[in-house]
């Protein structure tokens, strides 16, 4: 196994963890947490590190753990760096509040890679970094993940948009949830612009989704294409169009007032997309989504094993929960 830390996408750190862990589990490997602090999780894997930042959301770096430690003496790291040849630069990253002296890091750092690699500080072969947490932690960049290209999916820059859309890289931890397998097929039965499919194309899945509205549909259609996301699209209620022992469901269902939910209560409309996964997913399958309440995921304890939730603050008066759920 690799020991790898991840810095993590704030502020909700629990669903950025668990995205982590998830995804793992998905691409059937192995992992064992050594540490958590806010902003940072250190685990070792056997996961290809490569396979596993292809997925990912919520996460801004991943990096190779060295070492970690409470203090800012490095000196137990002389010899150990095992940085290959090349030029190199250090990097410091405060998370939250947390106090250190990032210049007397880099100098001290510095000052112990100098004697075998150039340093450059604009494009530099080898980054070596320091996330200051509850500890600090001392790793080699490995993967950095592109913000700018997570920022072409939002909603707003599709040809199609709606003033509710889940950003993108919260629609990867939700899709991510369903430990979802290499080429698994995953359905999302209110697709409405088309936000999970595209995440999930993206990642290597198989995907499909259905709404009621056809004007979304046709306006996912837009969008897909502008992305270039093959997808089948069924207009259908949700008893309709989810297939037949699906490996993964993923979804943002209508919450509030202005999502349309053809009059339907939530409680009602919340019921029978719990019942119907029950009936549609295949044994040991999940279920991910997105609830306005806890009352409202307390439902779906009927039908499927709940497994995880995660409470995300929107603003004062409105907080959602990425639950999990499983097909026993």
């Amino acid at each position: 196994m690799v020991d790898l830390f991840f810095e993590l996408v704030g502020p909700n750190y629990p669903l950025a963890k668990a995205e982590i862990t998830a995804a793992i589990e998905g691409l059937s490997y192995d992992y064992k947490i050594d540490r958590s602090d806010p902003g940072v999780l250190s685990l070792s894997t056997d996961c290809p590190v490569k396979s596993l930042a292809q997925r990912l959301g919520l996460t801004h770096r991943i990096y190779r753990e060295i070492s970690k430690s409470s203090g800012e003496d490095f000196s137990d790291l002389e010899g150990d760096l095992d940085l290959p040849t090349g030029s190199a630069a250090v990097r410091t990253r405060r998370i939250e509040n947390h106090r250190g002296d990032t210049q007397a890091i880099k100098e001290k750092l510095g000052e112990m890679i100098s004697s075998n690699h150039s340093i450059d500080l604009d494009s530099p072969d080898h980054e070596l970094c320091v996330i200051i947490s509850e500890k600090n932690y001392v790793g080699k960049k490995l993967y950095e993940m592109e913000r700018e290209n997570f920022k072409s999916r939002d909603g707003k820059n599709r040809p199609f948009s709606y003033p509710i859309s889940l950003k993108p890289r919260y629609t990867r931890a939700l899709i991510n949830l369903t430990r979802a397998e290499k080429k698994a097929k995953v359905h999302d039965p209110f697709c409405g612009t088309g936000g999970v499919l595209i995440e999930a194309y993206l990642m290597g899945l198989d995907v499909s989704g259905g709404d009621k509205d056809s004007k979304m549909i046709e306006g996912c259609r837009k969008n897909l294409r502008e992305f270039d996301v093959e997808a089948s699209l069924e207009v259908g209620d949700v008893a309709e169009t989810i297939p037949k022992d699906i490996d993964c469901i993923a979804t943002d269902p209508p919450y509030g007032r202005a999502s349309s939910t053809s009059k339907e209560g939530l409680s009602s409309l919340y019921e029978r997309l719990f019942r119907i996964s029950e009936e549609r997913l295949k044994k040991g399958g999940y279920l991910s989504a997105i609830f306005p309440g806890l009352d409202y995921v307390a439902i779906g304890k009927e039908y499927l094993e709940l497994i995880e939730t995660y409470k995300i603050r929107v603003h004062r008066s409105l907080d959602r929960h990425f639950t999990v759920f499983k097909k026993i």
